[in-house]
């Protein structure tokens, strides 16, 4: 009798489970429909966080050849036409790339961004800031303004990463208290993941079911999302983006560069530093004095972001991309208003370089441009010159590595 009880609920339960996870893959499949031409181009210029801390769209946009991943943070605010998401729209050189980061997007939020996706043979190209390497790390609120947890399963799931890999990931992510206080479930499968002790590896295996569920929902919410925005984009934009000005061919470099230190150095002439006029006038100049000598006590290292930097290497490494670190210069002259250590400087870049090395990755090092004229847009962050130079230096490197 009992049995006869039991095999019915047992079956139900099987039933609703698989029809759970059956519906966080119907999801992301559905959601494929609404990605017409010109959807993915016109929804990345818009650096939606709706969308990047998503997979779908990102997943999507990788599957065509000549897209490059880009992973970067609030740099890609700035550039104007020279920002490479409109230098290189319609792929006049034959690429174009997918930014994906906003404000606080450091390393550890890049691992995840890569871990969650399949980028074999992809190029890839990492921006990195100085902004992110001090003592602290990245805070507990800007890491948790850029988690995905959708992506934290996908990560784990990704079968081109080592099980020391997500295990090191794992152990990471588990300190954030955003992890811990809105996602237990997931909390407790990055404690327990990859341990080598029987208690850990039963306990990650009874957590699974429950973590399924909790992705296939993530997935779910994901597609609804997608959806919701790609309805939103303007029909204009989209129709733009999916005529693909093939045609269009770029000026000469040097014709470029020539045309963006003019417009550059239009809006830089009302102070010393290379911070254009509206950000000094607005945001500086009220308080100058206040900045004098403020950053001598500033450091670099240690820093827990070196970690983060190689656990995000570790991971591009796994999954066979091609990748290059792209390390942005300081603001030379303002950094040195603040009276910021030089050799906090170097020895930052000397350990970026060293992270590189140990995984053969390609470095485009624009440290030393901190003190070219136009170079940049305010105390962190390139101008419509910097980017052109970046953007020249990224397109050779597709195109050597292709």
């Amino acid at each position: 009798m009992i049995r006869k009880r039991i095999a019915p609920l047992v079956l139900a339960v099987i039933l609703c489970f698989g029809t759970v996870l059956a519906a966080g893959q119907y999801a992301r499949e559905w959601t494929s429909t609404y990605i017409k031409p010109g959807v993915i181009a016109t929804a990345t210029e818009r650096l939606l966080p709706t969308l990047f801390q998503g997979t779908i769209l990102q997943s999507i946009a990788l599957q065509y050849p000549n897209v490059v991943p880009m992973y970067g943070s609030s740099e890609f605010d700035h550039g104007g036409k020279y920002n490479p998401m409109r230098l290189f729209a319609d792929r006049p050189t034959g690429w174009t790339p997918y930014l994906v980061g906003q404000p606080g997007c450091t390393d550890i939020i890049q691992a995840l961004f890569a871990g969650a996706q399949n980028l074999r043979g992809k190029h890839v190209i990492i921006s990195v800031s100085d902004q992110w390497f001090h003592p602290g790390g990245v805070a507990q609120k800007t890491f948790a303004a850029n988690f995905s947890a959708l992506q934290a399963y996908e990560m784990l799931l990704n079968p081109d990463l080592t099980t020391a890999t997500k295990r090191a990931l794992a152990q990471r992510l588990s300190q954030f208290t955003v992890i811990q206080n809105d996602y237990p479930v997931l909390e407790r499968i990055l404690m327990h993941y990859g341990q080598n002790d029987p208690w850990s590896r039963l306990k990650e295996a009874l957590l699974w079911p429950a973590g399924r569920v909790e992705l296939a929902s993530l997935q779910i919410q994901d597609a609804l999302n997608t959806v919701n925005v790609v309805q939103h984009l303007p029909a204009k934009e989209i129709a733009r983006n999916a005529a693909g000005k093939t045609h269009r061919v770029l000026h000469a470099w040097p014709i470029m560069l020539r045309q963006a230190t003019a417009a550059v150095a239009k809006n830089e002439t009302n102070n010393p530093f290379g911070i254009n006029n509206q950000f000094f006038t607005q945001q500086i100049k009220p308080s100058l004095k206040k900045f004098r000598n403020s950053a001598l006590n500033a450091r670099l290292y240690p820093s827990p972001e070196y970690a983060d930097l190689d656990l995000l290497l570790q991971v591009l490494h796994d999954e066979g991309a091609h990748t290059i670190l792209l390390i942005q210069p300081i603001n030379g002259r303002w950094y040195d208003y603040t009276g910021f250590p030089k050799q906090q400087l170097r020895h930052y870049v000397k350990l970026v370089h060293a992270a590189a090395g140990r995984y053969g990755v390609t470095v485009a090092d624009f440290s030393g441009h901190a003190y070219d004229k136009y170079f940049m847009d305010d105390p962190s962050h390139p101008s419509e010159k910097g980017w052109l130079e970046f953007d020249e230096t990224l397109d050779r490197f597709v195109h050597q590595t292709s």
